[in-house]
Formats: C-alpha cells, structure tokens, sequence
C-alpha cells in the first residue's frame, strides 16, 4: 500500500485515538466517582424488591424468568423451545418470588461496590441485544457505519451522565459536607446510579468493540500492531485522567461535575460527526 493512501488512514485513527482518551476518562469515572456518589449520596439499605437487583443469586432467578418469557414467546422459535422457556418461567420465576417474599421489606442493606457490578452485569446480558439490533438494521440496509456508531455511542454516554446530574439536583455538594457523607434521609434511589450504570455500558458497547473493529479495518498493513496499541494507549491515557473526576469532586457542585462529563462526550460525539466523510471514506476504502 503506497503512503498516499496509508497516510489518511493514519490520520483518521490518530483522531479516533484522540477522542477515545475522553470517552474512557468519563466512561470510567465508573470506578471513581460514581462509586464516590454510591458511598456518599445513595441510601445504604432498600426495599424487597429492590433488593433482587443487588443479589447475585435472586439477579440470576430474575434473568432467567425474564429468559423463559422471551422463549416462550418467540414466535420463530419450535414447540420444544416453547416448552423449554415455559418451564423456565414457572420454575426461575417462583424462584424469584420465593427470594422476594423473604427479603426485609424495607431494610436490606447495600455496599456501594456492588454497583460497579452492573457494568458486567449489562454487557453480558446486553451484548446478544446490541448485536441483534445491529443485525436487523443491516438486513433493512440502514446499519451504520463504524464511525457513526462511535458517534453514537459518545451520545449515548452523554445521557448516562444527564442521568445522574438530574438525580443529584438539589444534594448538598460535596465541598459544603466537608467531607462527610450526606445525612441518611438525603439520600437518593439507587435507580438513579442503576440507570446511568446502563446507559453507560449501552454506551461503550456502541464503542468499544465498535472502535476496535475500526482500528482492523483502517489500519495499514504494516502498521496493523502499531495501531492497535494506539488504540490501548488511548484507553490507557483516558483511565490516567480519571482524577480529573476527583480533583473536582469536592470543589465544584455536584451536578456540575456531570455536566463536565456531558459537555465532554457531547464535544467528541460532535467531532466525530464534523470528520465523519473523512473515516467513511478510509473505512469504504479498507
């Protein structure tokens, strides 16, 4: 491949690579101050219901009632598989009932940590979703590129962080606690960080992969190994400036902070767009 045409390919990852780093720095403030705001601004204890959604052994029940209703209503799928979901439903769903009506109704207590267990959680059971829906575009010829996807995805995380600034309006700010977590009856709904939790691995699966299937298809050949560890460096880059999320925790108001996050994905969901002719054409080229 002459230079001519590695040299634009080049580029387009090196902006790809640029908008990455803040991407990951606000997708992984997961780790950081999202679990800050769990320790000190969700309640430390919920209700029966809840509490399915914080147990591994009651979130798996719940899975698979949900699995067996999906079965059994699938119309594609023969009477054997029907059955199978039927039995599913009965059985994981009475299994979900039975942890349900043995749960406190009011005060099962939750660890902040567990919240970092969702993002796993979602990918595992979202990724067969996201890929379907990629799938059933593409059969109706409206699929969209690479690029746009990762587009898409900083848009996507944008919403993640709209979330939880909507759900810290009106918490006193971390800089006017002193430190000290927010009184017991200030808390808020563990929803709040559930749903951001959701949004965000929505996010990254719109991305994540998406991106390195990018970096594969535009890579010049001799340059296949250099770019996928462009690609990592970038992730790498973005997770050094997570203490951009703390260094503002206790200085700014809280729901200013999220807004940072939102105005930085919505900034590189907006560049992207702006040189999206430019990776079309390299990725139409690869």
């Amino acid at each position: 491949m002459p230079w001519s045409e590695e040299k634009p390919r080049l580029i387009s990852l090196g902006l790809v690579f640029i908008v990455v780093i803040f991407f990951w720095m606000s997708f992984h403030q997961n780790g950081l101050t999202l679990t800050m705001f769990a320790r000190d601004y969700t309640v430390k204890a919920v209700g029966a219901f809840t509490y399915l959604f914080f147990d591994l052994n009651q979130i798996l029940a719940f899975v698979g009632a949900i699995v067996g209703i999906v079965l059994l209503f699938n119309k594609k799928l023969k009477s054997t598989w029907k059955m199978v979901g039927a039995a599913m439903f009965v059985g994981f769903g009475y299994l979900t009932y039975y942890f349900y009506s043995h749960n406190d109704p009011t005060t099962n207590p939750i660890e902040p940590e567990i919240f970092q267990s969702y993002n796993p959680l979602f990918i595992v059971t979202l990724t067969f979703v996201i890929m379907g829906l990629f799938s059933w575009l593409n059969k109706r010829g409206k699929e969209p590129s690479t690029p746009r996807k990762i587009g898409i995805g900083m848009i996507i995380a944008s919403f993640g962080f709209v979330i939880i600034l909507v759900g810290s309006l009106g918490l006193t700010s971390p800089f006017e606690l002193g430190g000290q977590p927010v009184l017991d009856d200030g808390r808020v709904s563990p929803y709040w960080l559930m749903s951001s939790y959701l949004i965000l691995t929505i996010a990254e699966l719109f991305l994540s992969p998406m991106g390195l299937s990018f970096v594969s298809k535009v890579s010049p050949p001799r340059f296949q190994g250099l770019m996928q560890g462009g690609w990592l460096l970038a992730t790498a880059l973005g997770n050094k400036l997570l203490f951009v999320g703390s260094l503002m925790w206790d200085r700014i108001p809280l729901w200013s902070l999220w807004l940072i996050f939102v105005i930085c994905t919505l900034a590189s969901a907006a560049f992207i767009f702006s040189i999206m002719k430019r990776l079309e054409k390299v990725t139409g080229k690869a």
